[in-house]
């Protein structure tokens, strides 16, 4: 790979004001979301979603990755949201979504993203759809199938575009490592 190694993937046209709330979890792959989002001109915020009380270990070491990545991240207790029912949540069966949802709204921050290997289109018809990622071996797209509209509307997943050896790459090039 070169030092231009983000392909022309609609990421680009984003305007640098623009902000993303990225789910944390400590692993190299949310720490390379995080980079090649910060590459792409956006303010990168962090959010550990806590859905359990015996998570506190696992956040905070969350956090402390977010923290090594020069990152502001905020821990989201939503044991609450782990046991509602999806019409309750409004973003599809996924308690963690709703919580990063609600937590962009409140900072004011349009864009939420993960470490998940699939990729969200817009279609000519203004659909937005999950499709798989470019490494089908890595390839989490049936898991955000669910997710409603408005959620895909501001779900960004830059490791879909990427294969394994590429971001192992980009972990060596931007000094990421993982800590969970």
């Amino acid at each position: 790979m070169s030092d231009a190694f983000l392909p022309g993937n609609g990421f680009d046209t984003y305007e640098t004001q623009d902000k993303v709330l990225v789910s944390m979890d400590g692993t190299v792959d949310c720490g390379v979301v995080v980079r090649i989002l910060q590459q792409q001109g956006f303010g990168v915020a962090g959010a550990v979603v806590q859905l359990a009380a015996d998570q506190s270990a696992w956040a905070a070491a969350a956090r402390q990755a977010a923290e090594a990545l020069g990152i502001e991240c905020i821990v989201l207790k939503a044991e609450a949201l782990a046991d509602q029912p999806a019409e309750v949540l409004g973003s599809g069966n996924d308690a963690r979504f709703a919580a990063l949802l609600t937590a962009a709204d409140k900072l004011g921050i349009q864009y939420i993203a993960t470490g998940h290997h699939a990729r969200v289109e817009l279609g000519s018809d203004g659909v937005h759809t999950v499709c798989p990622a470019v490494d089908a071996v890595l390839d989490e797209s049936a898991a955000l199938a669910a997710l409603p509209q408005d959620t895909l509307a501001r779900l960004l997943l830059p490791l879909g575009e990427f294969t394994a050896a590429d971001v192992q790459e980009m972990a060596q090039d931007f000094k990421v490592n993982g800590t969970v």
